[in-house]
């Protein structure tokens, strides 16, 4: 098993027909779990962070694309965790693309106008996933193409993109070492964010791993 992320910007999308006036206010929109993906429906639980804050869940609907948008929980800095539906439109899109024949897997979302892709399968479904782009003339980048090196059930993958990488360059850098060696200052720093983001990044993972490893537990 093979995985590949890349990266597409919105412009690149219409070529396929798929326009994202639906995401035009949105900020930040991150696929957290994928509940269904076939060719009748496509279904997943999302972080959405709107541009403007006054902006309405009910306004994802508005493009089309999607069915149905429910807020499951509204977090402090105004992102919502919402569940998200949409029929054969969609799925029929994806399909397009070849994406029937593999699997969308975290990290998947929009972010500054660039749809990022998260791709598991074969070799040869990952070749055919890449000639199917390259067949409808879509540009993209590669931002990554490996053997898959890591369970698909980690607790990582109940975190958002950027909780993890918060995280993992927390790690890094000895922030948990005892003594530790970096702090959210350096952290910061290494990763142009503002101390508070780091701060509230790395509390949110934490208390997203504990919660699982407990529930898990019991």
């Amino acid at each position: 098993m093979r995985r590949l992320i890349l990266e597409v910007t919105e412009k690149e999308l219409l070529k396929i027909g798929l326009e994202l006036p639906t995401f035009r206010p949105i900020k930040t929109l991150e696929l957290l779990y994928f509940l269904r993906q076939d060719d009748k429906e496509f279904a997943a639980i999302s972080q959405v962070e709107f541009k403007d804050p006054s902006t309405k869940i009910d306004q994802l609907l508005e493009g089309g694309y999607l069915s149905e948008a429910q807020v499951l929980e509204r977090q402090k800095n105004g992102a919502y965790i919402v569940f998200l539906r949409s029929g054969p439109s969609l799925s029929s899109t994806l399909s397009m693309m070849g994406i029937e024949s593999g699997y969308l897997f975290p990290p998947l979302g929009i972010r500054d106008g660039k749809v990022k892709f998260s791709y598991l399968g074969s070799e040869q479904q990952i070749k055919a996933f890449l000639e199917g782009i390259d067949a409808v003339g879509v540009h993209y980048r590669i931002l990554l193409l490996s053997d898959l090196n890591f369970s698909p059930i980690s607790p990582l993958n109940r975190l958002t993109e950027k909780q993890r990488d918060v995280l993992i360059t927390a790690y890094r850098m000895g922030y948990y070492d005892v003594p530790r060696r970096g702090n959210s200052q350096d952290i910061a720093k290494k990763l142009g964010l503002v101390d508070s983001t780091v701060v509230e990044h790395l509390r949110k993972a934490e208390q997203r791993l504990i919660r699982h490893i407990i529930e898990v537990e019991r």
